[in-house]
């Protein structure tokens, strides 16, 4: 466990969201583009047990491996420039967050995990952004969207707590 990054996920689902929130049916809902994003949100997964986490990401060959015998929802892609697939993504989002009512939404980016951010606050579910080893000294564009409505928003680099006012530094997941 990341130092400081656990922001109550282990907490009773009552100290979550108290009388206002029925209980969640997921503990967790994590989101990633595949590649190294996805990497990433992997060396976390031993933090919810199987059976609470359900997994949102590209069906592509390395997220098949990596993701074998897990509970996997297949996202659109590319999300590049791609405003139908912005679109796409967002009902799925709207469909997914319903269905499985996660307690929180985790995330490493990249595009696909926007909607899933701004929909999961509306429904009243904590966002929890990571962003990626890569950024050094330059934020992500995922990074500037989501950050706004994260409850929790972490960089693996100290010089990132410049470029983001609510973040915290925490160390490195790798």
């Amino acid at each position: 466990m990341i130092r400081g990054l656990d922001c109550g996920l282990r907490a009773t689902r009552d100290g979550w969201w108290g009388s206002k929130r029925r209980s969640a049916t997921t503990e967790v809902m994590l989101v990633a583009s595949s590649g190294g994003h996805l990497l990433q949100l992997m060396q976390m997964r031993d933090e919810w047990p199987r059976s609470g986490r359900v997994w949102v990401t590209f069906d592509k060959p390395d997220a098949r491996s990596l993701l074998g015998g897990e509970t996997v929802e297949w996202a659109y892609h590319p999300t590049n420039r791609s405003l139908r697939n912005l679109a796409r993504n967002t009902l799925l989002a709207q469909r997914l967050i319903r269905h499985y009512c996660p307690a929180a939404i985790v995330t490493t980016g990249a595009g696909v995990a926007v909607p899933f951010c701004y929909l999961g606050r509306a429904f009243g579910v904590r966002v929890i952004y990571i962003e990626s080893y890569a950024r050094v000294t330059k934020p992500s564009l995922t990074g500037r969207l989501v950050h706004p409505v994260a409850t929790h928003f972490f960089v693996q680099w100290p010089a990132m707590l410049r470029h983001y006012p609510k973040a915290r530094y925490v160390g490195h997941i790798f």
